[in-house]
């Protein structure tokens, strides 16, 4: 996503709109992230944990951020790295955050997480697994939020918690749940099905956006500058703005057109895109990178999918 908003250009009506998911994604990134440090003052032993499950089921995809499968109960974890005020309103179901002056309203966490136990729970019955108890719960893992709800919604009390908890919490989920209902042997079965089950989520940024293609700002742009484009002269790629200079800028541009537009691209759509002089550049450029292709030198189409192999 962050390759579409670099190609956007800043005029387009959509940019906004992007730039919030992007946003969006990296905030949710960085809360499974910062739970890392927790995990590890929970018991390992017996334990199998799963991250970004997307499973297909009755026609709707639902994808679970994190599931510890345990032989007495399987906890689901919702994860919100959300800073600012957070209020948990049931009459309404949603989660109101106040943050710099500004409200929003998200999805309530708490329903959300619920309608994936149900879907993990039939799941797990289509599959032929014991019926085994299935917690939720939502995690709110940035440092500084305040999270408040009616003294009459139960659930949020009992249900949302900081990531400082999750130790004390699963210790009082661990001694509701004592009965061993999942052998090892099911847990490693039950895990493999998860897995396999599980598929990851590459639409068509475009076309998630109704971006038309034609949009897009072409070109190679300075590594050093970010967005001034470069020119291509003797075999160097030069920035007019700072006069960086690279001979191999053109690497990170053909992964933007692997992305955002396909992963096989010719002489002249290459010349296109980087802004080239000849497609004879275009040649020699793609040639120099290894990449595998079909047809011959007038109708050879190259694969670009090495190169997003090398995308940090």
């Amino acid at each position: 996503m962050s390759k579409l908003i670099k190609r956007v250009p800043n005029t387009h009506h959509r940019k906004q709109e992007i730039q919030d998911q992007l946003r969006n994604h990296s905030s949710g990134f960085k809360g499974e992230q910062s739970l890392d440090y927790f995990y590890r003052y929970l018991p390992r032993e017996d334990i199998n944990f799963l991250h970004s499950i997307r499973i297909s089921h009755e026609d709707y995809f639902f994808q679970m951020d994190t599931i510890i499968i345990t032989p007495t109960f399987i906890t689901i974890l919702e994860i919100k790295y959300l800073a600012g005020h957070l209020f948990l309103d049931d009459r309404f179901s949603q989660l109101i955050r106040t943050f710099e002056g500004k409200k929003e309203a998200f999805t309530n966490p708490i329903d959300q997480v619920k309608r994936q136990s149900y879907h993990l729970s039939k799941i797990l019955s289509q599959y032929k697994f014991p019926a085994v108890p299935i917690e939720t719960l939502v995690i709110m893992t940035h440092p500084t939020a305040i999270i408040e709800a009616p003294l009459t919604y139960k659930e949020a009390a009992e249900k949302v918690i900081k990531s400082s908890s999750l130790q004390e919490k699963f210790e009082v989920l661990s001694q509701k749940h004592s009965k061993t209902i999942l052998s090892q042997t099911q847990i490693k079965k039950l895990t493999k099905l998860l897995l396999k089950l599980s598929s990851s989520y590459n639409p068509d940024i475009c076309e998630l956006f109704q971006i038309n293609k034609n949009e897009l700002i072409r070109g190679v742009f300075c590594p050093t500058c970010n967005h001034a484009i470069m020119e291509y002269k003797r075999g160097t790629w030069h920035c007019r703005t700072c006069y960086t200079s690279s001979k191999t800028a053109h690497i990170e541009a053909l992964q933007d057109y692997a992305c955002l537009l396909s992963t096989e691209i010719t002489n002249r759509e290459c010349t296109y895109f980087l802004n080239l002089a000849s497609n004879s550049q275009a040649y020699h450029l793609l040639c120099s990178l290894n990449l595998p292709f079909t047809g011959n030198r007038k109708s050879r189409k190259y694969h670009l999918e090495p190169l997003l192999e090398k995308i940090p």
